[in-house]
């Protein structure tokens, strides 16, 4: 990596880090302040754009390859890049599908840990026995950029959504209803059929996708009943939300 290479990329690791700085002391902040953070978080985004954008050539420029571009590549070599986007594609699609079920677990967010983790752990994995048995695979840039962010991501993709998908298919057969007050509501506005209530479930605020039908019916305030099921690897998910007939007493 040339000189100048190397300070553009510093100038915006800097930035990200200035961003960042302005994000966390005002992350929380309610009057004007409330600005600085969004400036900051403006700055972070434009410059993580940069390097999605730049991420081949920086990866190049630091772990240089025999060659960039190949003129004649090895027609197994080629496979193996179709392989990557095949993982890709077809996890992300898997993911989409099973995002609402996602969304309704009671544990969100430790599932997401738990389960990229895994997809993240199986892709590197995969990555260092192809090495092993293909390491020309690796020797062209824009091939190996295609295999290491296709078997990574897509590893992560279907072990998250292969394993929301077994944590429902093979759930609990009772289920728990319980009545939650509804905290706060929110829709995606014009250009999104969304519709979300909030609920505050273990001293943290979660977020569940209705009908626009009962969305309608529901106020801030509301009870409403939610029907858990406990799922196969643990994890609780709400396959039906409906309006409460207990009303709240003061």
């Amino acid at each position: 990596m040339n000189r100048q290479k190397k300070k553009k990329l510093l100038i915006h690791c800097t930035q990200i880090v200035g961003g960042l700085l302005l994000i966390i002391p005002f992350y929380e902040a309610t009057s004007w302040l409330r600005f600085i953070a969004l400036a900051g978080f403006l700055i972070v985004v434009h410059n993580l754009i940069w390097f999605v954008r730049n991420s081949e050539e920086i990866l190049y420029d630091i772990f240089p390859t025999k060659h960039k571009r190949e003129k004649k590549p090895s027609f197994k070599d080629q496979v193996w890049q179709h392989v990557s986007v095949a993982l890709f594609g077809g996890g992300l699609i898997f993911l989409i599908f099973q995002m609402d079920t996602i969304e309704n677990m009671i544990e969100e967010p430790r599932f997401w840990k738990s389960f990229t983790l895994v997809g993240f752990v199986v892709g590197i994995i995969s990555l260092f026995l192809l090495k092993l048995s293909r390491p020309t695979v690796f020797q062209e840039s824009g091939r190996r950029y295609a295999i290491i962010f296709g078997f990574v991501l897509g590893f992560m993709f279907i072990s998250t959504s292969s394993a929301s998908y077994l944590n429902s298919l093979y759930a609990a057969k009772n289920v728990v209803r319980s009545d939650f007050i509804v905290n706060d509501k929110s829709s995606g506005g014009a250009r999104s059929k969304a519709y979300w209530i909030f609920i505050e479930i273990d001293n943290a605020k979660k977020r569940f996708k209705l009908k626009r039908q009962l969305w309608n019916q529901i106020n801030v305030g509301d009870m409403v009943v939610l029907e858990i099921k406990a799922g196969f690897f643990d994890y609780e998910y709400v396959q039906k939300i409906e309006l409460s007939k207990n009303k709240i007493s003061f």
